[in-house]
């Protein structure tokens, strides 16, 4: 069973080694992963910030062009019926202002009659506008919004692609539609002067939107470019609707920023963190040799060995040899203060083995008789020390010779409650006031990884005082040996007083505890049994319940008989759990004992007090929709005066 075990406990050890790498891998990835998208995020909002740019250059290159023009509208508007000459001239100076622009044309009626510079443009004279450019709807909308409307692009006679803009015209006197100024921009240009190139290696291209909804091909750019999520900007004037998209040569970043030094960084750090994971189970795993060994020697020793408590003199642990020889008459250690000679009297000078380790911490020879389990004396040698074990009370080993005890089987349980009741609750409670009282600084403040520690080995020691008590309760309750002192109980008064002591549980949990309907009314209990069983059902509510939830306590009078309910949002009861719910160690899921902590007694507990106080306990649920636990007790009459 030794060997068995110590497979075992090697096999957790590694399972805990692997599963730590396991884990470190996982959060390596993952960092690795979530490090990717940021830089992958940052580099596309860098490129969607030069695109945005890009593209609000080209529109006000455009809008500062046609711009210009607006100058000879307006001269147009006041003098519509300008001569050649005049337009020629004011033509020319537009010109020298706008180099992105390849002709203007000036269209009385919609028809041009003017056109500059004429030289390679002399065909576009006469040119009816409604035929070739312009539908009735644009003609519309130039008249109705008076804004210049552009179309493009266009592929130019004289090579290159262009783009159209139209500026509607009305006289000036009459507010009569005169026609439209027809301004020709050269895109090559207009690429030129904004500088359409990327500043870092990169594709870059200019769609018509419904062209790029289509998925063809650009107008500006490499229409064989493979697409890849590219960032993208829209330029909208009245007419165009255009998309500019980009990307990086090689692509989005598939790795993070700095990958080496990041990767490296994530490396040491696993590294180090399994290192000391493996130290530490190393040095567990030698720890647990060196129990074994220890445990070993003091079971097998051919001399009796005793663990006593310094502070009450109550044996802690013997082992085989000890109990042989005295049996249990050396339960306490004053049985060592009344030594006999061999001829059965007591010795008259007493040693006083607690007197002798409080001058010295050692003693070693002491000779005497003691009686064994048959009353007969041995002479025994007995040798002691004294030590004060960390964080716990001190304790005195005792060594002695040629020692005996027989142990019965059926003395099992009652050693067992024995030990728990007094052995271990009494330093347990010492423990834990001790741990409270350092987490909270009361010894001065501690770093806060020692403070943590306080805090969690604190908390642990109250759960295991919380088994230990319902151990004991669980086992006075089937025994019948609990008192229980019954008086009238306002229940109010009683229910506040639960929530108040349970409130900073909830609030760890992030459970909200609410009151509903409270009947001003008394029943006859035990005040604090009753308390015990509504906070039982309060903590499981809680327990169970997600966080930002609510648990809901109230009371309705039934006749003669009040009930009290707990009701929660929790997953409610599964129905093959329902049967079983109020039995001993009793859990929905046996990971709910890993997962929600717990021994399976509270219900159990809460059953048994119930009705050893006349009253019941009972529940309703529907899976998933939360449960509904109640207490009921039968009314305190009017008449009726506390008693015991």
């Amino acid at each position: 069973m030794i060997k068995t075990r110590s497979r075992a406990i090697f096999a957790l050890v590694w399972l805990a080694r692997v599963a730590v790498l396991a884990l470190l891998i996982a959060v390596a990835l993952v960092l690795d992963s979530t490090a990717t998208q940021n830089h992958r995020s940052d580099v596309r909002q860098e490129w969607q910030a030069r695109l945005n740019d890009k593209s609000l250059k080209l529109q006000s290159t455009i809008l500062q062009n046609v711009q210009t023009v607006w100058g000879l509208a307006a001269n147009v508007s006041v003098q519509p019926a300008i001569s050649e000459a005049d337009f020629q001239k004011l033509a020319a100076v537009i010109f020298a202002l706008a180099p992105q622009l390849r002709n203007i044309g000036l269209a009385p009626d919609l028809t041009i009659r003017n056109i500059y510079p004429l030289e390679g443009n002399r065909a576009a004279l006469g040119l009816d506008l409604t035929s070739q450019s312009l539908s009735p709807t644009q003609v519309a909308e130039l008249k109705d919004s008076r804004r210049a409307l552009f179309s493009g692009p266009i592929n130019l006679v004289q090579g290159g692609q262009g783009m159209a803009a139209r500026i509607p015209i009305f006289e000036n006197e009459s507010g009569q539609f005169w026609g439209v100024i027809s301004v020709i921009l050269d895109l090559n240009r207009l690429y030129k002067a904004v500088e359409m190139t990327l500043s870092e290696p990169g594709h870059l291209a200019l769609f018509r939107t419904s062209d790029l909804a289509r998925e063809g091909d650009p107008f500006f750019g490499d229409a064989t470019t493979d697409w890849q999520d590219p960032v993208s900007t829209e330029l909208s004037m009245p007419g165009i609707d255009w998309t500019l998209i980009a990307q990086p040569l090689q692509g989005w970043p598939e790795h993070p920023e700095s990958p080496v030094f990041f990767r490296s960084l994530l490396l040491l750090v696993g590294s180090l963190i399994f290192a000391g994971t493996f130290w530490l189970t190393s040095l567990l795993l030698r720890d647990y040799q060196m129990q074994r060994r220890f445990w070993g020697l003091f079971e097998l020793a051919p001399f009796g060995i005793g663990l006593y408590e310094s502070q009450n003199g109550k044996l802690l642990r013997a082992n085989n040899s000890f109990a042989k020889l005295f049996g249990n008459r050396a339960n306490s250690l004053g049985f060592f203060n009344d030594v006999y000679d061999h001829a059965n009297r007591i010795v008259p000078d007493k040693p006083d083995i607690s007197g002798l380790l409080k001058r010295d911490m050692r003693f070693s020879g002491l000779e005497g008789y003691f009686p064994d389990a048959h009353n007969e004396l041995n002479p025994v040698l007995l040798h002691g020390l004294a030590l004060d074990e960390q964080n716990g009370a001190p304790v005195i080993w005792l060594i002695a010779e040629d020692i005996s005890e027989q142990k019965k089987a059926d003395r099992a349980k009652s050693e067992f409650i024995s030990i728990v009741s007094h052995e271990l609750r009494t330093p347990l409670t010492s423990i834990a006031g001790s741990l409270g009282l350092i987490s909270n600084n009361a010894a001065g403040e501690l770093p806060p990884k020692a403070s943590r520690l306080a805090g969690i080995a604190y908390r642990n020691t109250q759960q295991l005082t919380l088994l230990i008590n319902d151990l004991l309760d669980i086992e006075k309750l089937v025994a019948g040996k609990m008192a229980f002192h019954m008086d009238e109980c306002p229940v109010a008064e009683m229910v506040q007083e639960c929530l108040e002591r349970i409130e900073s549980y909830a609030a760890d949990r992030q459970v909200t505890l609410k009151t509903g309907h409270m009947d001003d009314v008394s029943v006859r209990a035990d005040r604090g049994r009753l308390c015990q069983a509504l906070n039982n059902l309060l903590s499981n509510a809680i327990k169970f319940s997600p966080e930002q939830s609510e648990v809901t306590v109230s009371c309705e009078q039934l006749e003669q008989t009040l009930r009290i309910s707990v009701c929660d949002q929790g997953p409610g009861i599964p129905d093959e759990f329902r049967g079983r719910i109020f039995q001993k160690f009793s859990q929905a899921d046996s990971s709910d004992r890993r997962a929600k902590g717990g021994t399976g007694l509270g219900l159990a507990i809460t059953r048994e007090l119930m009705h050893a106080m006349g009253g019941d306990v009972a529940f309703e649920s529907e899976p998933g929709q939360g449960a509904c636990f109640w207490l009921s007790l039968p009314l305190a009459s009017t008449d009726e005066k506390g008693a015991t």
